[in-house]
């Protein structure tokens, strides 16, 4: 009797042995998940919300780079990462990295003037409430006021000198250059458009007041100066232009050298020499305007500041250290160009080809729509995917961007990968206060402020921290896969022990009993449909969320891709649960999917039945008839058989096609050539049915060849037994036994034959909704379809399986 199963055994154990791995291999990621799980309940908004308070408060002035304020700011965040354990990351054991740079400041207020003709003064405007500075040129200039309605360009440079332009276009380096070539004295500007004209809803003023800041690379070079005013300020400056009136401005302010530093603290990874990730912002703002008012600069960026300071307590407060070692680090002097994170990356403390950024600048505003993700270059792009993945994963509205003006720029410069996180000023920039009196606390949304949080938490979680336990699993879930495990397990041992010790009693029975009885079978064979069901569904939603523009690079020994394994796992298995709660969704032309995917499952399972039946009815038809016949045409009819299963899908099309179209060309059989069911099921179900009828026929065939030598038909023969007799109470049912053993291979050539007969055909199935699906990039329906697709599959041969196994008796006996 074990001789019978010994085939059966082989099979199993190599099944039994992957399953063994992948139980192991499940285990020990579980394992080194909890030994490295990342609690990210430690993370707590109201201390975010506190520290932009604090920065923002009068007693940090503004924060400018050099000034007692500014260095506030460095003793707070020092003292704070003391605090709470975080090691010192600057230069020779220190929190710091010191420079120095040049820093603007007014020493004399600003005005701006308008006199008439006869040098009366009409009119006296205000920074901050009818124009703003651009820190670009100064100095005091007089000239009459030039309107140009058009780029400078199209103007002669006599018509320009020793003129006030009232630039009425888009502002560019092209325009401030040729004003300055031209001689001009200085430009004035708005930011407006005709939408802004016509639309009273879209009229909120397009130039915020708020404080210039600017590169102040350009010392020796007084530029030209650029002012940019309100609407109604500008419409008003035209008519004076009109009467011939000129402007008196005077703007002031002075350079010094200032003593700063960027503030560096560090969390020491468990690989020493292992890779780097920077949580940084900027500490600087603007100070203080001519008039000694401060810029509180919550948004900008004492909100990136907090969150740095924020992620470091959440990070250190961690059971274990992270993966990776982690710098938090507030760059300085970023309002006066992107200065401390420029030196930083002109003298890194740490290597620069192992690190990334992830840059905080202006985050969590009242009015915030949307997150972008900025950043530029290969490894750049790459890491503001995962960034993007992560806000798809949570339903946070972001978008992703290529701005580079904040303190990621010079690390993108330099090859490393980083991203700027930051409030998207799509649709909502002119509602922002950065650089005005009213960035203060008030500035600040702690909702939305959780938002970008989770973003970070998720990405400290995974990349990180490699943190790939998976605690968003629902309890159902985990006794489903516990379930899937422990069955696995047992059914193994059982296997195992009816090898070693056969006659072992678990409970009252033994081991052999179990292993060899029809309850076990079935068990197993149901079990191992389930298991493969479940791969194969997980493998093609997985698949499925991959990311469609998915890129690899390895570039000195690190890899950098925009694809995460937990994080792809982890939206495969919520896809998984909605699917099961609350169906497919809906698709990008906003249909019910379920709806799509039934009906195109029900169109095709039509199909695929009809093709069935027809194909093994012609089919075994065929197979008896070559089967009594013999002689020198078997050679023929095997090679006939073998260039019919060689036939391309669709070379069979296009043939069928051709038939049809002549067969209507010549009126033969038109009536029922042109009824809709005729082109619609008739003529895809004959191309599907070529292939597997001659493959059932040659069954059929060989069948019969092999049961014609056995003695049971001899004796039968020697009977006087006919042979239509034979056929029917001998011959038929071994062939019935093994057409039906064999449906399960015939099925996959009939689903890989739909692709060709569904497209060709337009019928519209799965296969042709597939196809449309990826064509019109539907993620959603797509996946859905696919599933259905690996279901249709699973229900055939799994259907088939079973009716072999309950109406073969050889099979239930183990002997087949």
């Amino acid at each position: 009797m074990k001789k019978q199963y010994e085939k059966i055994r082989r099979g199993n154990k190599t099944i039994y042995i992957i399953w063994c791995l992948l139980i192991g291999m499940i285990g020990s990621i579980l394992f080194n998940g909890w030994q490295r799980q990342f609690d990210d309940t430690f993370f707590d908004v109201d201390r975010v919300y506190n520290h932009i308070a604090e920065l923002a408060s009068p007693k940090y002035n503004g924060r400018l780079t050099g000034t007692a304020g500014n260095q506030l700011a460095l003793t707070y965040i020092e003292n704070y990462f003391k605090e709470i354990g975080v090691e010192p990351g600057g230069e020779n054991g220190s929190y710091y990295q010191n420079f120095e740079h040049m820093i603007a400041s007014y020493n004399k207020a600003p005005y701006f003037y308008i006199n008439d003709s006869e040098g009366n003064r009409v009119q006296e405007y205000v920074i901050r409430e009818d124009y703003r500075d651009t820190f670009e040129g100064r100095g005091e200039i007089e000239g009459e006021l030039l309107y140009l309605p058009k780029h400078i360009r199209n103007f002669p440079a006599d018509e320009i000198r020793g003129k006030v332009l009232l630039a009425d276009v888009a502002l560019d380096e092209d325009y401030i250059e040729s004003a300055k070539d031209y001689g001009a004295k200085a430009i004035v500007a708005t930011i407006y458009d005709r939408d802004w004209r016509l639309d009273p809803r879209r009229r909120i003023e397009p130039v915020r007041m708020m404080k210039g800041s600017g590169n102040l690379y350009k010392l020796e070079d007084q530029g030209i100066i650029l002012h940019y005013v309100t609407v109604p300020t500008f419409v008003e400056l035209k008519r004076q232009a009109g009467k011939k009136h000129s402007a008196e401005i005077g703007y002031h302010y002075a350079f010094q050298r200032a003593n700063t530093a960027n503030i560096l603290g560090k969390i020491q990874g468990k690989n020493p020499n292992g890779e780097y990730v920077i949580f940084s912002a900027h500490i600087d703002h603007v100070g203080t305007d001519y008039d000694g008012r401060y810029f509180p600069g919550a948004l900008d960026d004492a909100s990136g500041t907090a969150m740095m300071m924020e992620m470091a307590r959440v990070i250190k407060a961690q059971k274990s250290p992270p993966d990776k070692t982690i710098l938090f680090v507030g760059w300085n002097n970023e309002e006066g160009g992107i200065v401390g994170s420029r030196y930083y990356t002109n003298h890194p403390i740490y290597p620069l080809n192992k690190t990334q950024v992830i840059q905080l600048d202006c985050i969590g505003s009242v009015t915030m729509e949307k997150i972008e993700f900025s950043s530029a270059g290969q490894k750049g792009t790459l890491l503001r995917d995962k960034f993007k993945q992560l806000a798809d994963l949570r339903g946070i509205n972001a978008n992703e961007g290529s701005m580079l003006n904040s303190d990621h720029g010079p690390f993108i410069e330099k090859g490393v990968p980083a991203v700027l996180l930051i409030d998207s000023f799509e649709n909502n920039a002119l509602s922002h206060n950065i650089h005005t009196y009213k960035d203060d606390i008030q500035n600040m949304s702690k909702e939305n402020l959780s938002k970008v949080a989770m973003i970070l938490l998720d990405y400290i979680e995974g990349e990180v921290y490699e943190d790939f336990l998976p605690d968003y699993l629902k309890t159902s879930e985990l006794i489903f896969l516990g379930g899937l495990a422990l069955f696995g397990i047992g059914s193994y041992l059982i296997h195992y022990f009816s090898k070693k010790d056969p006659n072992r009693v678990i409970g009252k029975v033994r081991v052999e009993d179990i292993y060899y009885g029809t309850p076990f079978r079935l068990l197993t064979k149901a079990y191992h449909y389930v298991l493969l069901m479940t791969i194969v569904t997980f493998m093609l939603v997985f698949i499925a969320n991959v990311p469609t523009n998915f890129n690899l690079i390895i570039d000195q020994g690190s890899v950098h891709t925009n694809l995460s394994i937990s994080l792809t796992v982890k939206k495969s298995v919520l896809y998984l649960r909605n699917l099961l709660t609350d169906g497919f969704g809906r698709s990008a032309g906003n249909q019910d999917i379920m709806k799509v995917v039934l009906k195109s499952f029900e169109k095709s399972i039509i199909l695929i039945l009809f093709t069935l039946v027809f194909s093994t009815i012609v089919g075994i038809m065929k197979g008896i008839f070559d089967g009594y016949r013999s002689g020198k045409k078997d050679t023929l009819r095997t090679m006939g058989t073998l260039v019919a299963l060689s036939l391309p899908d669709v070379l069979i099309v296009i043939m069928v096609h051709i038939l049809a179209v002549l067969m209507y060309k010549y009126n033969i059989l038109t009536p029922i050539i042109t009824q809709e069911i005729t082109r619609k099921l008739v003529l895809p179900l004959i191309c599907l049915s070529v292939v597997p009828t001659v493959y059932i026929s040659r069954i059929t065939t060989v069948v019969i060849h092999e049961e014609m030598r056995k003695g049971y038909v001899k004796a039968a023969k020697a009977k006087g037994l006919s042979k239509n007799k034979i056929l029917t109470l001998h011959l038929l049912i071994g062939i019935v036994m093994k057409i039906i053993d064999s449906l399960s291979s015939v099925v996959p050539i009939i689903i890989s034959n739909l692709i060709v007969v569904e497209y060709f055909f337009f019928y519209p199935g799965v296969i042709y909704m597939l196809l449309k699906a990826y064509q019109e990039s539907d993620q959603a329906t797509f996946i859905g379809l696919s599933l259905s697709l690996g279901f249709m599959y699973v229900i055939f041969n799994t259907g088939f399986a079973l009716l072999a196994f309950m109406l073969n008796p050889l099979k239930r006996e183990g002997i087949q």
